[in-house]
């Protein structure tokens, strides 16, 4: 219930804070899916393959957030409008708030990477070899957005799981 006497501004600062990142999953002509080395950790992480995405600016949608951060990180330009393949609610944990985690089919390409210094290395796998590659964290998360992408039904996750 809203409490009609508090003032929007108090109401509004008092609501809780989420990031919202997105990112997308990229294939090459031979299925092949694209993955990035971070050259630094994120605070609470060790540093990790991950595809191309990041945070949102302040008011970015998300499908912009993933185009804008797969350009910035890869030099890579997407074309079209982008499909959803999940959306994932992790929770507050490592000191980071909850995030709101956006992945889209980002299609086909057969252009190579130009990294971003937020990288020191990328790499095309076929997604049963980058299972082994991935934290054990990742590994659900990324099974999920390769059956999303397989059968054409975005994914509600939480914490990297399917429901």
């Amino acid at each position: 219930m809203i409490d009609e006497t508090v003032p929007p501004d108090r109401f509004a600062a008092a609501l809780p804070r989420h990031v919202v990142s997105a990112g997308v999953l990229l294939t090459d002509p031979d299925g092949r899916v694209l993955m990035l080395r971070q050259a630094r950790p994120y605070p609470g992480h060790p540093v990790w393959w991950q595809i191309p995405g990041g945070l949102a600016d302040h008011g970015e949608q998300p499908c912009r957030t993933a185009v804008r951060e797969t350009e910035e990180e890869t030099g890579l330009r997407l074309r079209g409008p982008l499909q959803l393949l999940a959306v994932d609610y992790r929770r507050a944990a490592d000191g980071w708030p909850p995030v709101i985690d956006f992945c889209f089919d980002g299609g086909t390409t057969a252009q190579h990477p130009v990294l971003s210094p937020e990288h020191d290395a990328y790499d095309w796998r076929s997604p049963r070899d980058w299972h082994g590659g991935l934290q054990p964290v990742q590994r659900r998360w990324f099974a999920a957005l390769w059956q999303a992408r397989r059968d054409g039904r975005p994914r509600y996750l939480t914490d990297g799981v399917a429901h």
